[in-house]
This record gives structure tokens, sequence and C-alpha cells, in this order.
């Protein structure tokens, strides 16, 4: 499977370098790479414009960009959707330390379901790998917690959550109650085991299990009067689902109207 560097172009670091001028180079960079279909590379450059476009308030810019931002997300998930899919990856209890590394060596293409016994480091470290060699596989963030005479799975919005500590004697409810808000829990003889090759059945399974992760962040963020606020909430649910499509969508819709008021104002 081909490694794809996902780093920023050189040019980007020239001191010299206006932070405007950086950031049309980079959007610029990230239209080619997505018309070459380098969606990793394009993914890479137009999340770092649109970081700089987002400091400087640049509702122009951000409008333009989260669309090829959107397709170049796109196109990366439907590339880990034709990888193999493993939603078992899972510690069988407190002394099987999964291994992200080891998990991306076996599976260095596809979509994935890692879980830690009552940790989601492993499923992190598979991330971190994804970036760092630029892989096409994606993986969700996800804990095993033994519960009555079985175990549950603890799917997390974010990994910036703290998770609490596995109990012998820990009931479901129990559990959902000390989860951070809007985890999902499935038991873990409700998924699919084994290793299995992509296709429409099994992106179907692993995109259903990404709305109802994302659902709740979506909603929270529509709710928002303020513009800015429901930027904000978009760019969140983002975090929590990279390829949300509608995510994108609202958010180049909310940023034109940021830029057309801020140009009325200025007219005036």
């Amino acid at each position: 499977m081909p490694r794809h560097a996902t780093h920023s172009h050189p040019a980007y670091n020239r001191g010299a370098m206006t932070s405007s001028d950086a950031l049309q180079e980079l959007c610029e960079a990230g239209q080619e790479a997505l018309m070459r279909m380098d969606y990793l590379r394009a993914e890479a450059a137009l999340v770092e414009a649109e970081g700089l476009a987002w400091s400087a308030r640049d509702w122009d810019t951000l409008a333009r960009l989260y669309m090829p931002l959107q397709e170049s997300r796109r196109q990366r998930r439907l590339r880990c959707g034709e990888g193999t899919v493993a939603l078992d990856l899972l510690a069988e209890g407190p002394e099987d330390d999964l291994d992200g590394r080891r998990v991306v060596e076996n599976f260095p293409h596809g979509q994935l379901l890692v879980a830690g016994w009552g940790t989601i480091e492993p499923a992190r470290q598979v991330r971190t790998l994804q970036v760092e060699q630029g892989l096409f596989v994606e993986t969700f963030l996800a804990a095993v917690y033994p519960v009555g005479a079985g175990t549950a799975v603890a799917i997390v919005p974010t990994d910036d959550v703290r998770l609490p500590a596995p109990s012998p004697r820990q009931s479901i409810d129990r559990l959902v109650a000390e989860l951070p808000p809007h985890s999902m829990v499935v038991s873990a003889d409700e998924l699919p085991r084994g290793k299995h090759p992509g296709n429409t059945e099994t992106y179907a399974r692993v995109m259903d299990l990404w709305e109802r992760l994302h659902l709740p962040f979506l909603a929270a963020a529509d709710m928002q009067a303020d513009p800015l606020k429901r930027m904000e909430h978009y760019r969140r649910t983002i975090r929590v689902d990279y390829a949300c499509e509608l995510a994108h969508q609202k958010l180049s819709g909310v940023a034109r109207e940021l830029g057309r008021a801020k140009r009325m104002q200025n007219a005036e």
C-alpha cells in the first residue's frame, strides 16, 4: 500500500511569506492535489489553510475552502472503505495490551474499530500513525469494558475525554452514566466478527456508526443562534467525524453569510 506524505510544502515555512500569501498558496496547493486525486495531501494543505483562515476570521476564504476540504475527506473515507474492514479489534482482558503500531502493520488500509481495555490509547495510536505514514485507514475511538457476564464496547466522540476505569461488577447503566456525553455503547457480540473486504454492505454499516456518533453534535450546532458559535460547533462535529459532509457544507454556508455581512458593514 503506497504511503502518502501529508506534511506541508516547504514554501509555507518561508519567513518572508506573509500569512495571507501562505494561506492562498495552501488553498491552491490543496486544490491542485485534489485535482491530482492526491487526497491526503489535499486534506493536509486545506486543513492548514483552514486553521490560518479561522484565526484571521477570513470568512470568504473559509467559504471557498470547506467544499474542497469536504471532497478530499469524502474521497479519503471512500478509499478507506475499499480496504479491509475489521470492527472487532478488541482487547480481551486487562493483560491484553493492544499495540496501535501492530494494528497498523496488520491493517494499513481499511476501516477499523480498535478498542483497548478501558482505554482508547490503541485507537489514538492508529490515528497518529495514519497521519505520520499517510495511510488510507481510519478507526473509531473505542474501549472495552466488562459488563455483567459479557463485555461492552464504548465508542467515544473525541480523544480528549476522560474514561472510567473498568470494574468487574459494573452494570451497563452505570457504565453509560460514567462515559463522556454522546458516547455509544454496544455489546461486543453485536459487532461483526473477523476481517472482511470492503464493499457496499460493510461501508453502509460503518457509515451508520459514524452518523450515530456525529448526529448529536450536528444537531447541537444547528441550534446555535450566533453564527460564530454555530461554526465552532460544526468544527467540533468534524472533530468527531472528520468526513461529516453536512458539517462542511454548513460551515461553508455560515462563512459565506459572515463574509457578506462583513462586506456590507465595510461599505457603510
